[in-house]
C-alpha cells in the first residue's frame, strides 16, 4: 500500500468516527456563541431598564419643576383664585399633577367652569386652560334672575338685571335651585326642550320671544313682549315651525298691526288668531310688562279692525 493510499484510508477512518463530517467542533463553537449573546441581550436589557428608570426618577424630581402658572379662557373669576383654588404649587413637579382630579376640583367650585384642560408648555410653565358654560335661559324667582346652562346648571343666582336677548323660561319644577347646582332631574326633559329650542332659533335667525314656557311638553309656547303668543305644539321640527313662522311676519306684516296667537302647531301650517292683546303667562313675582322694553314700531300699535276672524296661511316645505 502506497503511503498516498494509507493517507486517504486514515482520513476516511477519521471522517466515520466523526458523525458531522469531521466537524465535531462546530457544535460547540456554536452552542458558545448562542450563550454569549444571550448574555449580551441580557446586559443590553439591564443598561435599558436602568437608563430608563434614572429618566424617570430625573423626571419626577429635578427636572420640569413648575415656575409659572397661566389660564385663558376665564371672564367671570379672577385668574389668581383659580390658581390657588386648584392646588398647584410652584416648584411642583408637572408630571406628577393629577389633571382630572384638578379639574373636576374646578369645575364643582365654580359655576361657571364647564371644564379645564391641563396643559404642560416645556419647560416650567403650566396652562389651565378654562371653558365656560354659556347661559341660555333664565328663571324669574322674584328677587332676580337665575342664569341656567344648556347642561341645565345654575350658572348665577339672584342676577337683578336679564342679560340682552335672554328668554325666561317657565316649566322648571324647581324656581329658586342652588347655584352651581343642576336642575332636579324631572326637569331634565325640559331642559332638552330648552336647548333645542334657543337651537333652532339661532339656526334660523328667529328672535320673536322673551319667554319660553314649557309647562306643557305637548303645547309648547313662545312668547313676543305683549304682542305674539306663538303655539309650536311638540318640540318637532322646531327649525321647520320657526321658519313658516317668519314667512307669515313677513308676507303679513304682523309687527306693525298685528297683537294675537301665532300658532305653528299643525304640521306644515301655520294660523294668526287676532286678539287685540297678549296675555303673559305668570313666570314669577315681578311684573311682567316692567320686564322688557317695547320697541317704537311695536309700543303704540294696537289690533286691526279688520282682523275679526282668524287669519290662516299654509306653508309646505320648499
Amino acid at each position: 500500500m502506497s503511503r498516498g493510499q494509507k493517507k486517504r484510508r486514515e482520513m476516511r477512518s477519521g471522517m466515520r468516527s466523526h458523525p458531522h463530517g469531521g466537524m465535531g467542533a462546530a457544535p460547540a463553537q456554536r452552542k458558545h456563541r448562542r450563550r454569549r449573546r444571550g448574555n449580551n441581550i441580557l446586559w443590553y436589557l439591564l443598561i435599558l431598564v436602568f437608563m430608563v428608570t434614572t429618566t424617570i426618577v430625573l423626571t419626577t424630581t429635578v427636572f420640569f419643576k413648575i415656575k409659572n402658572i397661566t389660564v385663558t379662557g376665564n371672564e367671570h373669576y379672577d385668574d389668581r383664585s383659580i390658581i390657588l383654588s386648584s392646588g398647584i404649587l410652584l416648584e411642583e413637579n408637572m408630571f406628577r399633577l393629577k389633571d382630572q382630579q384638578i379639574g373636576d376640583k374646578l369645575v364643582e367650585e365654580y359655576s361657571y367652569i364647564s371644564k379645564v384642560k391641563i396643559r404642560r408648555k416645556l419647560p416650567d410653565t403650566i396652562v389651565l386652560e378654562i371653558t365656560e358654560a354659556t347661559p341660555i335661559g333664565a328663571i324669574d324667582a322674584g328677587a332676580g334672575y337665575t342664569l341656567i346652562s344648556e347642561e341645565g346648571r345654575v350658572l348665577e343666582c339672584n342676577t337683578p338685571v336679564l342679560p340682552e336677548e335672554m328668554p325666561i323660561v317657565i316649566g322648571f319644577s324647581e324656581e329658586t335651585p342652588a347655584q352651581g347646582s343642576y336642575l332636579d332631574e324631572t326637569d331634565s326633559e325640559n331642559v332638552k326642550r330648552m336647548r333645542l329650542v334657543m337651537e333652532a332659533a339661532e339656526n334660523t335667525g328667529f328672535s320673536y320671544f322673551n319667554i319660553i314656557d314649557l309647562s306643557d311638553p305637548y303645547d309648547l309656547k313662545l312668547y313676543y313682549q305683549d304682542i305674539f303668543e306663538i303655539v309650536l305644539g311638540t318640540d318637532s321640527n322646531l327649525e321647520y315651525k320657526m321658519e313658516l313662522i317668519l314667512k307669515v311676519i313677513e308676507t303679513q306684516d304682523l309687527l306693525t298691526s298685528f297683537r294675537g296667537i301665532i300658532d305653528a302647531s299643525y304640521e306644515g301650517e301655520v294660523w294668526t288668531r287676532p286678539s287685540g292683546s297678549v296675555t303673559l303667562p305668570d313666570y314669577g313675582g315681578q311684573d311682567s310688562d316692567a320686564s322688557f322694553s317695547m320697541d317704537e314700531s311695536t309700543s303704540d300699535s294696537g289690533a286691526d279692525d279688520s282682523l275679526t276672524e282668524d287669519n290662516g296661511l299654509s306653508l309646505s316645505e320648499e
